[in-house]
């Protein structure tokens, strides 16, 4: 089995065979070369050979009588030179016979040298990749735990740029891999919910029949305390009969094919329905919107949620708009009104079918609209006007709708 070596004893071991390795070339080579030049220029070479045909010929010389003084003087200046050249030659003969012995000392020590050099470098240089990938490990283990990782900050602007853009890819990891986690929770509690709101719905459904035969029969008794006890069932009966609708209604999706709906037409029947209901109402939609393919009674309980919620958010007084805009691929619907708006702990509760604020509300109505609008390939978000009250934005594509797509909400302010 093979043995992990490790980041800093790994770049250490590159760092020495790339500085030792030319370098013992080098010295090498230049020892060769230097023993060569010591062997070929010394006294055992050529200045040993002309230091011997010139003693032959300056003794020579010495010998036969010689009339020219000038001669003389020449061979005499000729000897000193050549004893002068001999002279030098040994000592560079000496010196050189000394380095070359000096050579593997001097060889060790820069072989020392390289590995410490080697070693601080390696040491450094391992320091400064280790520590951002520890970093970047650590963080892995955040990802894993779920938990957030570190904010931004200087550090990240600093290093090596492929760390940094490794970090701002974890970073879009993370926020991908949460926004995963929080539509899969989504998708399994609007599941569970409509199961149990099909469920609900049937268990409601089979005895208001017979309570609402026997509360008209009651109702029909002689007797006002007879007649009271009838009507106050029968209203009851009514409101549960509602809600059965609105369970029913949740867990039971767009199905079959869609058909082509004129928003503008539907929208136009529900103000002209909720007119003199309380506040004021106000519809001019522009010409030349198109019609989009869905569900006309899954959009028409939308929309009337959502309009019914708007008026009671209004009241007495207050004033409602509804506005459509065509955009390049979408459709865009926003219902404005001038109410208490939506508090911030309730802002993305208020999708939650188990959340509600009313008296008697079940809670379904913004869950349904949610799920619906979803169903279509659109999008739904609310927010609180500036100038006071809410507004909700639902944004529809124009083409085919598309059931299978995930539930998804618009981020921030929907401008």
């Amino acid at each position: 089995m093979f043995k992990v070596k490790s980041f800093q004893r790994r770049i250490f071991l590159a760092l020495l065979g790339v500085g030792l390795v030319p370098s013992m070339i080098l010295l090498l080579a230049g020892t060769v070369i230097l023993r060569g030049t010591v062997t070929g220029a010394g006294t055992a070479g050529p200045w040993g050979s002309l230091a011997e045909s010139g003693q032959t010929l300056l003794d020579a010389v010495q010998e036969a009588p010689i009339d020219d003084p000038q001669l003389a003087l020449a061979a005499r200046a000729h000897r000193e030179a050549l004893s002068e050249s001999l002279r030098f030659s040994g000592i560079f003969t000496v010196v050189a016979d000394q380095i070359l012995t000096l050579i593997p000392f001097l060889a060790l020590l820069m072989a020392l040298l390289v590995g410490i050099l080697s070693y601080w470098a390696a040491r450094q240089l391992s320091r400064g990749f280790s520590r951002p990938i520890r970093d970047l490990v650590g963080w892995t283990q955040l990802i894993a735990l779920e938990q957030p990782l570190p904010a931004p900050g200087p550090a990240d602007t600093r290093g090596v740029l492929e760390f940094t853009q490794l970090r701002e890819a974890l970073r879009q990891m993370s926020e991908q891999l949460e926004e995963g986690r929080h539509q899969a929770m989504q998708a399994q509690k609007l599941r569970s919910w409509t199961e149990m709101a099909r469920r609900v719905a049937h268990e409601l459904k089979n005895p208001l029949t017979p309570m609402r035969m026997a509360a008209e029969s009651v109702s029909r008794l002689e007797g006002e305390r007879a007649r009271e006890a009838g009507e106050v069932l029968l209203e009851e009966i009514a409101r549960l009969e509602e809600m059965a609708r609105n369970f029913a209604q949740f867990g039971r999706m767009p199905e079959g094919p869609p058909s082509e709906v004129d928003l503008v037409e539907l929208l136009e029947s529900l103000v002209s329905q909720h007119e003199g209901a309380g506040p004021s109402l106000r519809f001019e939609p522009p010409s030349g919107i198109p019609t989009v393919l869905a569900h006309y009674d899954a959009l028409l309980r939308c929309f009337r949620n959502l309009l019914l919620n708007a008026v009671q958010a209004a009241g007495p007084g207050g004033q409602v708009a509804v506005t459509m805009a065509c955009g390049d691929d979408h459709l865009r619907i926003e219902i404005l009104d001038t109410g208490p708006g939506i508090p911030e702990a309730h802002r993305e509760r208020i999708w939650e079918p188990d959340f509600t604020t009313r008296s008697g509300g079940t809670g379904l109505g913004l869950a349904m609209v949610r799920r619906t609008i979803s169903a279509h390939g659109g999008q739904v978000a609310a927010r609180n006007r500036p100038e006071g009250g809410a507004a909700f934005l639902v944004k529809l594509p124009l083409d085919s709708p598309k059931p299978d797509s995930p539930p998804n909400t618009l981020k921030g302010s929907p401008g």
